[in-house]
This record gives C-alpha cells, sequence and structure tokens, in this order.
C-alpha cells in the first residue's frame, strides 16, 4: 500500500470537494424553479428537510478517508501514477499545462476546480486529461455514495439505506454452512484423487460430478466463505468482500474494468441470477466452424438441460421491477424483441435486488447452495481463504498442488488430478507460475465489453429495488450479420456505482441528478466480441493486468445497441435519457412535448449519439462481468491452450473447467454455459480414470 503525502491527501481533497460541492444559495435555488429542461422530479416536500439541507452542503471532501482508501486499493503502479498526477497539479510550471492557471490547484476557488475537470471532460487534443477526469471522478464518487453514511441516502424519498426496505418481506431458505478446513485438518491430509482449485460455476460442478464417481475431491478457494446470514445488505461491504481486486481491477490504457466474483462460489455468488442457454448459432460456430464437434451434439443439449434442472432455472416467479417493465414496455411498443431472461431460483419470485452482494435470502442456486453442497453430500472437502501459489508436476503430469494456507504456512496437497477453475482472469496465471509454456494460454480473452444508458421518468422508478435481470432484448444482436452483435439487459444499480458511471457534467448537475436518483432506469448494452485483442498478463507480485483493444466490429455493435436503447428508453416514456457518451449532453424533453421516439428534436439527437458513437476516452469506461477464452479449447495446441476434453496440451491430468475454456465469448451471461462445459469435462476426467481409457 502506497503512502499519499499531506499535500497529495490535500490536493485529492481539493478534487473531491470540486466534484461533490456544497451549492451555494443561487444553485440551491436553481434546483426549484422551473428551469427549463432541468426538472427535478421529486417536490421539498418529500424530503426530509434537514436531510436536504445537509446533502446541497455536503463536500466529498469530507469523505477524504475513504477516497483515499479506495484509491490504495489499485494496484501500487496505479497508485503511484496518481500520485504523481496530484504532485504536478502543485508544481511549477507542470501544474500550468493542466489546469491552465498559473495558481496551484490547491490555491484554486472551487468554481475554477470544477472548470478545470470539465476541460479535462471537454480535451480533444490530449486524451490523457479525459483519463484524468474519468479516473477521479469515478473513484471520488464511487467511495462517497457506496457507503452507508453517505448523506445521499437521507435525501430519498420512501428511504434508501443501501438496501432494498422490503427485503424483510422475501421468503429465507434454510441454508447448512458448508464446512471449511481448518490450517491444523490441512496439515494432516494425505492425498486426494481430484484437488480443484476454485469453487465457482466450472469448480462447483467438477467438485459435484467427480465427488458422485466415488472419487475424492478438495476444493480450494482463495476467497473467504461466507454463509447466507453473513451476506450484507451494503455496497462497500459487499465490493470489498465478494469481488476481485475489490472491483478495481482496470486494463492497462484504464478504459476497460472488470468484475469478477472472488470469494466461495465464484461468479455464482454475485452474479444477478441470469440463466441463459447458449443460442444456436454459437454452438454451430464452435462445434462446426472450429471442430468441437461436442458443442453441436445432442449430449451438450443434454448437459444444459441438466444444468437447468440442478439450478433450477425457469422464468416461473418472475415479478419484474419497474426497469425491467420498462424495457419490455419500450421494446412492445417499437416491435422490437423481448424475453423473460430465466432465473435459477426454483420458480420462487426473488426481489431483493442485492444478489449482486451474496444472495442472503438462499434463494439463488450459486454452486453454494447446490453443486457443491452436492459435492459434500458424497464427501468432497473444502479450503478457503488459500492461495495455490502453483501446481505440482513431475513428469509431465499434475500431481498436487503447493498452496498458501489462510495466509500463514505454505504447504503442499497431493492429487491424481488437478482442475483449474479459477476463471479467466486467474487461470492462466495459475498455469503459468507452474510452469506451462503454451503461447495461447493468457490469450484470446473475450469480454463482453458493455456500456450503459439511463432513462429518467416522472414517476418513481427504484431501480434498487426488486428482481435485477429479468428480462432481454436481442434486437441488435447480430448487426454484424454473422451472429455478432449486442444485448440490451437491465442492471442492478445502487448509488455507489451509478454515480461512477453516469458522468460529470459539474457539481450543480451531479446532485440534481442524485437528487432524481429513484426517477432512473439502467439499461446495458453487452456486445458479443468478435476480434477485440485480449490477453490477461500478471506483474512480478503476481497481480492482474489485462489489455484490451476494442474493435472497429465489436465497438460498431456497442454503438448499435446504444442506440436501440435510447430509443426504447423514449418509446417508454424517459423525459430525460443520458448516456455514458461525454461529447454528448443528456436529452430532455420539455414539459409541453410529447414523449415519443420518433419526436424530431429526439430524432436529431439521436443522430448525435450515432455520430459520436464510442471512442477511447469518450467514455467513462467500458465494463465487463463475464470473462472468457483465455485459456480455450481447441483441436491443436497452435491455436488453443487445452484439448476438446478440458486437458491442457501440456501437462497430462491437468485439466481446465470454467469461463476460460469458450471457444470464443458465448453471447449470453455465461454461467449456464460454464457449467454445461464443467460437465463435460468431468466426464471426460472420469473416462480416463476407468481401465484402458485413451483420451
Amino acid at each position: 500500500m502506497v503512502k499519499f503525502t499531506k499535500q497529495q491527501v490535500e490536493t485529492l481533497a481539493a478534487i473531491a470537494d470540486a466534484i461533490i460541492s456544497p451549492l451555494d444559495e443561487k444553485e440551491k435555488s436553481s434546483l426549484y424553479q422551473e428551469e427549463e429542461g432541468k426538472p427535478l422530479m421529486d417536490t421539498t416536500s418529500s424530503i426530509p428537510p434537514e436531510a436536504l439541507t445537509h446533502y446541497l452542503d455536503f463536500s466529498g471532501a469530507s469523505h477524504i478517508q475513504l477516497i483515499i482508501e479506495l484509491f490504495q486499493h489499485l494496484r501500487p503502479d496505479q497508485q503511484e501514477q496518481i500520485q504523481t498526477v496530484l504532485n504536478l497539479l502543485n508544481t511549477t510550471p507542470t501544474h500550468f499545462l493542466f489546469t491552465g492557471h498559473y495558481k496551484k490547484f490547491i490555491e484554486l476557488t472551487r468554481q475554477e476546480r470544477q472548470q478545470v475537470l470539465l476541460r479535462w471532460k471537454a480535451s480533444t487534443v490530449l486524451s490523457p486529461l479525459k483519463g484524468l477526469y474519468a479516473t477521479f471522478t469515478t473513484l471520488c464518487s464511487h467511495a462517497v455514495y457506496r457507503h452507508s453514511e453517505c448523506p445521499a441516502y437521507k435525501v430519498i424519498p420512501n428511504g434508501y439505506e443501501g438496501r432494498d426496505p422490503h427485503c424483510s418481506l422475501h421468503p429465507t431458505n434454510t441454508i447448512d454452512r458448508l464446512p471449511m478446513l481448518t490450517l491444523e485438518e490441512v496439515e494432516k491430509l494425505t492425498r486426494f484423487d481430484n484437488i480443484i482449485v476454485g469453487s465457482g460455476a466450472g469448480g462447483g460442478v467438477t467438485a459435484a460430478e467427480l465427488s458422485a464417481s466415488g472419487q475424492s475431491v478438495l476444493v480450494i478457494e482463495k476467497g473467504v466463505y461466507y454463509h447466507e446470514s453473513e451476506f450484507q445488505w451494503d455496497e462497500k461491504t459487499g465490493i470489498e468482500n465478494l469481488l476481485e481486486a475489490k472491483s478495481l481491477l482496470v486494463s492497462e490504457d484504464g478504459l476497460s474494468q472488470v468484475f469478477c466474483g472472488s470469494t466461495f462460489g465464484g461468479g455464482t455468488t454475485v452474479n444477478w441470477s441470469a440463466s441463459l442457454k447458449p443460442q444456436h448459432f454459437v454452438r454451430e460456430e464452435w462445434g462446426k466452424k472450429l471442430g468441437l464437434d461436442h458443442f453441436s451434439s445432442p449430449q451438450f443439449s443434454k448437459d444444459l438441460d441438466r444444468v437447468y434442472e440442478r439450478i433450477g432455472a425457469s422464468t416461473l416467479g418472475i415479478k419484474h421491477n419497474k426497469p425491467n417493465q420498462i424495457l419490455m414496455d419500450g421494446c412492445q411498443k417499437l416491435g422490437y424483441p423481448i424475453a423473460d431472461v430465466p432465473q435459477n431460483t426454483h420458480g420462487q419470485s426473488h426481489e431483493c435486488n442485492w444478489c449482486f452482494y451474496g444472495c442472503r435470502n438462499g434463494i439463488k442456486n450459486g454452486t453454494k447452495v447446490s453443486w457443491l453442497k452436492d459435492a459434500h453430500e458424497k464427501g468432497a472437502q473444502f479450503l478457503d481463504r488459500t492461495q495455490v501459489l502453483r501446481i505440482l508436476i513431475k513428469h509431465g503430469k499434475a500431481i498436487g498442488v503447493e498452496c498458501l494456507v489462510h495466509g500463514q504456512k505454505k504447504i503442499k496437497i497431493y492429487s491424481d488430478r488437478v482442475v483449474a477453475s479459477c476463471g479467466s482472469m486467474n487461470t492462466p496465471g495459475l498455469l503459468m507460475k507452474s510452469g506451462l509454456k503454451n503461447k495461447n494460454i493468457g490469450r484470446h480473452l473475450r469480454l463482453h465489453p458493455c456500456v450503459f444508458v439511463y432513462g429518467v421518468f416522472d414517476e418513481p422508478v427504484e431501480m434498487y429495488q426488486g428482481s435485477i435481470l429479468t428480462t432481454v432484448s436481442n434486437v441488435a444482436e447480430n448487426v454484424n450479420g454473422d451472429g455478432y452483435g449486442a444485448k440490451i439487459e437491465v442492471p442492478t444499480g445502487h448509488m455507489g456505482f451509478f454515480s461512477a458511471l453516469l458522468p460529470w457534467r459539474g457539481a450543480l448537475e451531479h446532485k440534481r441528478n442524485i437528487l432524481n436518483y429513484r426517477h432512473f432506469s439502467p439499461l446495458v448494452i453487452l456486445a458479443r466480441d468478435k476480434n477485440s485483442v485480449g490477453s490477461v498478463q500478471y506483474n512480478e507480485k503476481g497481480e492482474i493486468t489485462f489489455h484490451y483493444e476494442l474493435s472497429k466490429e465489436d465497438r460498431h455493435a456497442l454503438e448499435a445497441g446504444l442506440v436501440r436503447a435510447v430509443t426504447i428508453l423514449a418509446a417508454a416514456g424517459a423525459r430525460e435519457i443520458h448516456t455514458v457518451q461525454l461529447g454528448v449532453d443528456p436529452f430532455i424533453f420539455k414539459k409541453e412535448e410529447d414523449i415519443r421516439s420518433d419526436h424530431p428534436r429526439f430524432e436529431a439527437w439521436k443522430s448525435k449519439v450515432a455520430k459520436y458513437g464510442l471512442p477511447n476516452h469518450g467514455v467513462n469506461t467500458f465494463g465487463s462481468a463475464h470473462q472468457m477464452g483465455s485459456c480455450r479449447l481447441g483441436i491443436s495446441p497452435k491455436s488453443s491452450a487445452c484439448k476438446p476434453t478440458g486437458e491442457t496440451w501440456e501437462i497430462k491430468n491437468l485439466y481446465v473447467a470454467d469461463a476460460s475454456l469458450f471457444p470464443t465469448a458465448s453471447g449470453v451471461n455465461p454461467m449456464v454455459t460454464i457449467e454445461a462445459c464443467a460437465l463435460h469435462v468431468s466426464r471426460n476426467i472420469i473416462k480416463s480414470t476407468q481401465p484402458n481409457a485413451h483420451l
């Protein structure tokens, strides 16, 4: 952890104060005037007066320790880059190059500091300035608004305490705690038939299948096991406890950010319950074009059905929240395709909107309460808080692992086989640290890059309540004509991420948007990336770094999805529409105008959206919660890291079972596909143990 100097802290506080500023009397007055095109949806009578005054006078600088804490979660090299910028902002003559002022940044007035940030945002010559704008506005906002003590929580009519106020009404399933091995117990272990590294969608299924076949299994997870009762309806706690790199896993160029689970149950603990099967054109591409016959076989269809059965995936019991209903309404008015998204809830309604931070109700069937439960009943053992340092290899075969147990002691545990199920961002690193040299390990990373768009409605939406992702529109899924395009779905929208994703356009506009928070309705556009260039690497400390360069075709897919998404929101009746494009101001229907998607003024604005597009540094970030392909299957070691069976080309008895196996991007939320692939890998492992097996 890099320490910040006193002046660096003062400079960062000055930036935070510019972003989340106390409003002066003129600004406060303008909030509630009938200002043209700047509606405030809720009246002062609906907000507690003391809470409103507190928030309008609130400065982000008062939460500087939370901001410092968040910045210190970045990799040390990223922290050092930020410290360099903070130093330059107060160093003669470099501060003039950054600010256009002869005074140091900390000597500027609040209004001058705000104008500096807006100039960075509008910069057309120096893209790094746009990067600075994005870094500071997103991280400062995220640090402040994700914390349960943020004054903004108190100004939301009907209450927003960081959790769904109706959670207490939801049914709660009784879940037994899975036992975790202690250090003392690990020291007494002898050997296993199989060691599985990772407990997510791939690791959970593999553990269940191998245990059911009578083989001994040890599942090792670097994250912490939390019982359902221990999950917190608190954004900051959930992020820091459950996500890789505490959600701050950013590409080398700072343009892309990925989110992946780092807890027992992996991504299935933090996903949004979406349970989609891969579409026919994806299966045909994998099976026929790429020569991986299994994916176009009846057996793979059976595996997908079996996954659905075990996790209880169906559309029964779905209750759409308002954002999902808005997506449905807009699509139906336009004639766009719209469908329900199966949920892994065994037909139970599930409206907590907090599954991104663990399903406290125990309704979502992640691996912890399904496949790993099955594995436990068949004798599998579990070890959490343990980092596998390397796979032990002898005479070209995997024979076990060396791991750091609970951060205390290095121990070697032996086995006949090892399965790497660490996820697409970590499995390549484990293979590399273990001495594998195949050039495809860590390459071919696919992300489903995404961008967001928001509609603001006259009536409250409360996107932080109800079910999360229950609808999908495929209207843009084939815009490139070959099965590649984008899907439009509904994300969760808690205040920390909302405040960071919505571009900052000035302190007054920022606070106006927060006061309108419960009227915002989000959509997310996810591209099935075709030929973007992605790879995973690791620094000298073993920390993840990754490269991702969005291709022309994939950018076009996102842009096509974005144009359709804003059209959907207009058709559904949105008064305002906000994209994440830094160069396109929000569109606002005037009070006397009909809200409709074919309104001439809206059509002209939509043309601006299409023309500006999604250039690098033209959005705060491209996000991704789906990482795939970094150890992909194939028919040759020249083009892939693993055999069609899931075994690595280089080392016998070393298998991979996670999304890193995907030959291409799946085009849908990947959990179901991962689990079906893991059934295939498990079947091959079991076959390999039979007499006269030849795989």
